[in-house]
């Protein structure tokens, strides 16, 4: 049985659905049932600080993804009030939604940026 390298604290007050690392593994995304995508910094010696908390929808945030870094800062969401949305980290720890996709009449439960 393998050894976890990290034991991560979310701070979720519900189940966690995703947890997703950038391209550059400096930063985690988590999601959860309470609504909330959290963003974590990973720093060295297994320490990691939590950066922002996005409140962006109206029902559990089933998965996240990261952009690629040549697009900016990018995380987009799914979940269950339906709605697909882009964030974008404006400055440190204060993320903007550039884009809303809400035309879905039912739950959102995957998400993947192209290659």
């Amino acid at each position: 049985m393998a050894t976890p390298l990290l034991s991560l604290d979310t701070q979720h007050q519900d189940m966690v659905h995703d947890a997703k690392l950038d391209y550059y593994a400096k930063r985690l995304a988590t999601c959860s049932s309470d609504r909330l995508i959290k963003v974590y910094d990973i720093l060295e010696d297994q320490h990691y600080q939590l950066a922002a908390d996005i409140q962006s929808h109206d029902g559990p945030v089933w998965q996240i993804d990261w952009a690629h870094p040549k697009f900016g800062t990018i995380l987009a969401s799914c979940s269950y009030d339906g709605k697909v949305i882009i964030h974008k980290e404006e400055s440190p720890g204060q993320w903007q939604q550039i884009y809303v996709y809400q035309e879905m009449s039912s739950s959102v439960n995957s998400i993947a940026w192209a290659p």
